[in-house]
């Protein structure tokens, strides 16, 4: 019995214990565990699907906006035309309503570009904003609206207006004359300055404030808008002979104030050029 046990030590083989501790152990070794976020109690969940609706494209609804005032301003700014031009009776209020239709128009083609450039809430500073001519264009459609009608406060909104849809539909014959319209649109707003000077001098519907708040932004497009500056310097130099004749030392002073500003104004414009 005892000789049996040596053999079986020295052959090799294992008792009865030592076979359940193999047993026991062997399976963890031909399966090592592996690492699991899972806890026992976890469960199997069902979701639900459900459908939502898309939200729409915030792009193109700005873009049919942009679009659809920039035609309102053409179409209605036509009517309003050929009712002030030819003197034609303001029948059920056409005239007036195309007029401010076509001003509502602009207006809301030039909120849809600061929607699309900077985004209605987040707006830059208000000494930002009033340095672009489009938020200038903006306040004055809402002043326009209220106040007298007038071709030549309307003009330059219809004419931006025709140059917006020209561009979208490549009209050649409209935009190889884009910068003739652009010099239209400059002479429109001196003869619209003189045009409230004249209302001014007679009382005409508060024209005063309207020339005050013009001549404010007419000023900030002479310094941020170069066309502008470039059209106040040629009727500066223009004047310039005829000013001289004047011997009032006040007049004198105060365009001599004028033309240093112009001349550091072109030094400064050809710098950048």
């Amino acid at each position: 019995m005892s000789s049996t046990a040596t053999e079986s030590r020295q052959n090799g083989s294992i008792g009865t214990h030592d076979q359940h501790k193999t047993q026991a152990s062997s399976p963890q070794e031909a399966k090592p565990e592996t690492p699991t976020n899972k806890t026992p109690n976890d469960k199997q969940h069902n979701f639900k699907k459900k459908l939502v609706r898309a939200q729409p494209d915030t792009n193109a609804l700005k873009y049919k906006a942009w679009l659809g005032g920039h035609i309102a301003s053409v179409v209605f700014g036509t009517v309003s035309f050929i009712f002030q031009i030819f003197w034609l009776p303001n029948v059920f209020y056409i005239n007036s309503i195309s007029y401010r239709l076509a001003l509502l128009g602009s207006a809301v083609a030039l909120t849809s570009t600061f929607s699309h450039k900077f985004g209605l809430h987040f707006l830059p500073p208000i000494a930002t904003l009033l340095s672009h001519e489009n938020f200038q264009y903006l306040i004055l459609t809402i002043v326009w609206c209220f106040t007298f009608k007038s071709v030549f406060k309307i003009l330059p909104y219809f004419l931006l207006s025709v140059l917006h849809l020209s561009k979208v539909k490549n009209i050649k014959g409209v935009l190889n004359h884009a910068s003739t319209i652009s010099s239209w649109i400059a002479y429109d707003e001196l003869f619209l300055i003189v045009y409230l000077v004249l209302r001014t001098l007679f009382f005409r519907n508060a024209s005063g404030y309207q020339l005050t708040l013009f001549l404010i932004f007419y000023w900030l497009r002479v310094l941020y808008n170069k066309e502008t500056g470039n059209l106040f310097s040629a009727i500066v130099d223009r004047l310039d002979g005829e000013m001289i004749k004047i011997k009032n030392p006040t007049v004198q002073r105060r365009w001599e104030k004028v033309r240093e500003f112009v001349k550091v104004k072109q030094e400064q414009e050809n710098q950048d050029n």
